[in-house]
């Protein structure tokens, strides 16, 4: 078994942690799109300052899922090629799941914040959107940066040999 592979692995815990998360957001999303989610009611029953940042919440939501898979790629691309974290992740990784978080409360009014929020208008989805981009630079350049070459994903995949035009039955 490889290194990699060892329950001892952070970058494992962290690829595994984000697959389930992301698995969570799409859900989240997907009812988002629905409509049952409190800030996505129909704009009549909303107040002026929710009505305003309506539609922004759902750029929010597309770029969160977004900066979700390029973190899940550069975690997996860490995982396969046995490399450290880069200080560049890290702050992306951060800023990702501060806005995450700041959207699963908004999202979730269980906690009574969601008004709170609803309130600034604009101000958090715009924040929420600010950190994001942040990230999905982030990490867009860190996985430039670690990106393997054409050669080691063909040798990493699995291949059918064929021994000649007659063979196969």
């Amino acid at each position: 078994m490889p290194d990699a592979l060892h329950t001892d692995n952070h970058v494992l815990w962290m690829l595994i942690a984000a697959s389930v998360v992301m698995v969570f957001t799409l859900e989240a999303v997907q009812t988002a799109v629905e409509g049952a989610w409190p800030h996505q009611r129909r704009p009549g029953t909303m107040l002026p300052s929710e009505r305003s940042a309506h539609s922004v919440w759902g750029i929010v939501a597309l770029a969160l899922i977004a900066g979700g898979l390029l973190l899940i790629a550069n975690l997996a691309i860490l995982l396969w090629k046995e490399l450290e974290i880069l200080g560049i992740q890290r702050a992306g990784g951060i800023l990702l799941a501060v806005a995450w978080l700041l959207f699963i409360l908004v999202s979730i009014d269980r906690f009574g914040i969601r008004r709170h929020m609803t309130a600034t208008g604009l101000a958090a989805p715009i924040a929420a959107l600010a950190l994001l981009t942040a990230a999905i630079v982030l990490l867009s350049l860190s996985l430039i940066d670690i990106w393997p070459p054409v050669d080691d994903f063909r040798d990493a995949l699995p291949v059918i040999v064929v021994s000649g035009p007659n063979s196969g039955g």
